[in-house]
């Protein structure tokens, strides 16, 4: 036998190890681990719902699904004025609901005008004030959320508002979002 054909067989003998250990590398190096989550997901009705109040006319309440709108809400420069019943809260479910009632923003070039926001829950069921929420208070500004009130099965509660600007107002406006967070 001829010695550069021995040399040749072994060059590409060894030239295919190569490329077969190069193509094992780039497919070992692309093994994959899967974990798999399975999900149903259904409907499931809200716990709370907004009511209109007697109120509602005169605050310019409306209300699509969870979101509810209080569009005409003024109030007086030096004195306080009370939207006693602008929209409800009612527990729709059967059992008792535990929420928060969370200050999400106020926003506008009249919080520096703003006296005081302040939002009471009062229980329709039993005339109880249920929790005050003071939104915005002068001059600290934005206050502390309610946290753990409990609606009780079937009750409902009015949200009633207090404004009151600053004697030094004239035409400013703000912008209130509160949320309201089931557990």
């Amino acid at each position: 036998m001829n010695v550069k054909n021995i040399r040749s067989k072994k060059v590409l003998k060894l030239l295919g190890l190569l490329i077969s250990s190069l193509l094992i590398a780039t497919v070992s190096a692309q093994v994959y681990n899967y974990m798999f989550l399975n999900a149903t997901i259904g409907v499931e009705g809200a716990t709370l719902a907004w009511t209109l109040g007697e109120d509602n006319a005169t605050a310019g309440t409306q209300i699509a699904g969870a979101t509810a709108t209080l569009g005409n809400l003024k109030g007086w420069t030096n004195a306080t004025r009370i939207y006693p019943d602008p929209v409800r809260l009612a527990n729709i479910v059967g059992s008792d609901v535990t929420f928060d009632l969370l200050i999400d923003e106020v926003s506008g070039s009249g919080t520096g005008q703003m006296e005081t926001i302040l939002v009471r829950l009062i229980s329709m069921n039993t005339s109880t004030n249920m929790g005050n929420l003071t939104v915005w208070q002068s001059p600290t500004g934005e206050g502390a959320n309610l946290t753990s009130l409990t609606i009780p099965n079937g009750h409902i509660w009015k949200v009633q508002w207090e404004i009151t600007w600053k004697s030094t107002a004239v035409a400013e406006t703000i912008a209130v979002k509160l949320k309201v967070k089931t557990e």
